[in-house]
């Protein structure tokens, strides 16, 4: 029997990042994550309703947040709260999209 092989560092740091990215390419994790960043800790219903999602829904996007380390989370008295594990980090990743997204809105009649 053939032992798979270990990713190695590079690839897995490739393989994590092309995650994260995708994670801020999806509207409704977007719109937690935004939402995270705008009200700090919030519950589950508190995010879906202010995201017009489903609990189920939210929590599925929650469930792929946290495991990516962008949400953290603590359950007190059967009420869990959600927040950004990193939040200086997470609006250095989002200034720079809406920097590199008004770019290409304002250059698309520009010609190259």
């Amino acid at each position: 029997m053939k032992r798979p092989k270990k990713k190695r560092p590079m690839a897995e740091y490739l393989y994590r990042s092309c995650r994260v990215a995708g994670a801020f390419g999806k509207p409704a994790k977007l719109s937690i994550i935004d939402l995270l960043m705008k009200r700090g800790p919030l519950s589950l219903s508190e995010i879906s309703k202010s995201i017009h999602r489903s609990k189920g829904a939210t929590c599925q996007h929650l469930s792929i947040l946290k495991k990516l380390d962008i949400v953290r989370y603590e359950t007190e008295k059967k009420r869990t709260k959600y927040w950004i594990k990193y939040p200086e980090e997470v609006k250095s990743i989002i200034d720079s999209i809406e920097v590199f997204v008004t770019r290409v809105v304002e250059g698309a009649g520009a010609k190259d």
